[in-house]
């Protein structure tokens, strides 16, 4: 007997369920995480357990479904590599579906697997209902993927149905693969499916983008932004400076984007809106009839733009993903307020198109001033006696990041306070946030992917306590990984604090409900098997802990941060939206 997955004829395999984790693994698929269950036993004995970090054959990692939903994310984002998650029916498909989310809302590629009860139980009140009669989980996920939730309940179309998932993932969309178990245990049946045929990609007239970019150009100021999809591109940093150099065009940037822009790029202005810095939103702000607005792979999100709109005369948005999220009907043409011309391309294609043309025939647009070397206006606040000076921390461990490091940021002051502090991107090290869902504890899962994307690979996370709250119980299987944790702890939860002080003086805080009770956080992090340590408030302790960061073979540290609720540094322009 024969099968024919997407890539061909693998031998023959024991059933459906070895045929999908084949051809998941064709696809360079062998990261699964999440935890058993009824509906996903017979998938899953097929999977070796990930003991140790991991090798090229596919294994799986026993996580808290939560943490495990946000693997997937921070795999790709260390490596581009995809990976998948895996949760039974019930409590555990909405736990991992919080992950699910942020992948749709950063346009990352990630499998989801998960169960649907038999057909045969419907009406008969099957434990963890998943019919019309239950929570009707499938349309549920339909209601937020659409046609990217794919169930798998007809052997004969297993084959297509996976080949329609790998071209969905090829959109940089996250895709669920549901398993009906009644269909999928089914016996292999004996036939064979053609490749499908690949769509032809329209080519771009370069010519013809150059020619418009001169003419609108001239006599214009030019400004970028740049997004996160600009950040995929390997050359991203040099291109993104080469292009303002060569166009003398001031830069700014979104929070993931920052990782496509050089710390020694010239014309950087900095971060602008969430945690933004004050010369870029300036920059940002003064944009009008004089201006060419440049958009290479941003969203317009609330973090980014703050529902302001781009206000340049002319917006050209750069990007490759179609319908990628903030795009409608693949568009940003509702939120330009002047021209809008949007170019499908390759970021890097566009780019060096626009760099190549210059340099034959230089465009005539206003040269914009190089950057200032301090990119903000205000001093940074002082926290009070006996916690840590936030802002003197991120300025120490900016001069320090080790080489190809990667940060995740989670949803606490971290990632509104520490861009504002370092301004400017840092060569030696990505940081990310999945803002877009700001899903409090989901950094730890994105972490963990990270790490076990690429183990020689620095990761560190800046968590906060009550971030911590959501995935304490999964520090026992990754203690052996050597992540380090940053951990804010300032018995609140700082971002509602900080800024209900602003919305609602007139009410009392302990309305605010923001206070969180203290812990003991050290203790639990060794209960499970980690290295845990107080940062010493005067930063005594911080290059004995740095020298133990930079050895390797480590388990995982928790390094638990004395923080001052009331120091504020990064700005929250969202308040004005409450």
């Amino acid at each position: 007997m024969t099968l024919s997955n997407l890539y061909g004829n693998p031998p023959c395999v024991a059933d459906n369920y070895q045929l999908i984790i084949d051809t998941l693994t064709e696809w360079g698929i062998t990261l699964y995480t999440g935890v058993t269950g009824g509906g996903v036993i017979h998938l899953l004995k097929h999977l070796p357990p990930l003991d140790d970090l991991p090798a090229d054959d596919p294994a799986f990692l026993t996580l808290g479904e939560y943490s495990a939903g946000f693997v997937p994310l921070g795999h790709y984002l260390a490596s581009g590599r995809i990976a998948a998650a895996v949760a039974t029916t019930g409590a555990a498909t909405k736990l991992i579906s919080c992950g699910l989310s942020d992948a749709k809302l950063h346009d990352i590629p990630a499998v989801f697997i998960v169960p649907v009860s038999g057909s045969h139980t419907e009406g008969f009140s099957p434990l963890q209902d998943t019919s019309v009669y239950g929570s009707n989980i499938v349309a549920q996920l339909q209601a937020e993927l659409g046609e990217a939730v794919f169930v798998l309940n007809d052997p004969f179309l297993l084959t297509a149905q996976l080949a329609a998932a790998k071209a969905t993932l090829d959109r940089s969309k996250p895709v669920v693969l549901v398993l009906d178990n009644d269909a999928v245990g089914s016996k292999v049946p004996e036939y064979t499916t053609s490749l499908p045929e690949e769509e032809p990609v329209e080519e771009y007239d370069l010519d013809a983008f150059v020619a418009t970019f001169r003419h609108v150009t001239n006599d214009k100021r030019v400004v970028v932004l740049v997004g996160e999809e600009m950040a995929r591109y390997p050359n991203a940093k040099l291109l993104t400076t080469d292009f303002c150099k060569q166009l003398q065009a001031a830069a700014i940037w979104s929070i993931n984007g920052a990782n496509a822009v050089s710390q020694y790029n010239p014309y950087g202005y900095g971060y602008i809106s969430f945690g933004g810095n004050d010369h870029a939103m300036a920059l940002f702000n003064s944009l009008g009839e004089q201006d060419v607005l440049v958009v290479l792979g941003a969203c317009p999100d609330e973090y980014t733009i703050n529902f302001s709109g781009f206000k340049a005369a002319h917006t050209f948005f750069l990007g490759n993903i179609f319908q990628a999220y903030g795009l409608v009907d693949n568009s940003l043409r509702h939120v330009a307020k002047g021209e809008y011309h949007h170019v499908n391309g390759s970021l890097d294609v566009l780019v060096n198109a626009l760099i190549s043309a210059s340099l034959r025939y230089p465009f005539t647009n206003i040269p914009a001033a190089k950057a200032p070397a301090d990119l903000n206006d205000r001093p940074f606040a002082a926290p009070r006696e006996g916690y840590v000076n936030m802002a003197t921390l991120y300025q120490r461990l900016n001069q320090w990041w080790p080489a190809h490091s990667l940060g995740i940021d989670d949803v606490c002051l971290a990632y509104k306070d520490r861009q504002y502090v370092t301004q400017r991107p840092n060569d030696h090290i990505d940081f990310y946030s999945l803002y877009r869902g700001s899903a409090m504890g989901g950094a730890f899962g994105a972490a963990v992917g990270a790490k076990l994307s690429v183990p020689h690979r620095p990761v560190f996370l800046f968590t906060g306590d009550g971030c911590f709250r959501l995935f304490a119980g999964s520090l026992g299987e990754v203690s052996h990984l050597g992540m380090v944790i940053f951990l804010l702890n300032n018995e609140s939860l700082s971002i509602v604090e900080q800024g209900l002080e602003k919305v609602l003086p007139e009410v009392a805080s302990p309305h605010y409900h923001a206070r969180v009770a203290a812990i003991d956080y050290c203790a639990m992090a060794r209960a499970c098997g980690w290295e845990a340590v107080r940062l010493q408030p005067d930063l005594g302790n911080l290059n004995a802990l740095l020298h133990r960061m930079e050895m390797e073979g480590q388990r995982s540290l928790l390094i638990e941060v004395p923080v001052d609720h009331q120091q504020e540094l990064g700005q929250n322009p969202r308040l004005k939206n409450l």
